[in-house]
């Protein structure tokens, strides 16, 4: 899956402080960590307020923490099957 495949299934933007933000405020520099849901994708858009970019295994943390916090995951957290 490639980035622009992704972008339709992006559910949660956050930010490296853990600030929810919106779709409009995402930045090219983005890092979108993905988990497969049955059929379709969930994606979180995850990027620093401090303009840096971000490296996977950050990314994936940041994703996982904010899912952890809405309880997405039924059970432990799963590891990203997507990071872009």
């Amino acid at each position: 899956m490639n980035r622009e495949q992704a972008l339709p299934y992006v559910s949660f933007y956050v930010d490296d402080a853990q600030a929810f933000r919106s779709r409009d405020e995402m930045p090219d520099n983005a890092r979108l960590v993905g988990w497969q849901c049955g059929f379709e994708p969930l994606f979180v858009a995850v990027w620093s307020y401090l303009d840096v970019r971000l490296d996977d295994d950050e990314a994936a943390e940041l994703a996982t923490d904010m899912l952890r916090e809405r309880n997405w995951f039924s059970d432990e957290p799963t590891e990203p099957d997507y990071i872009i």
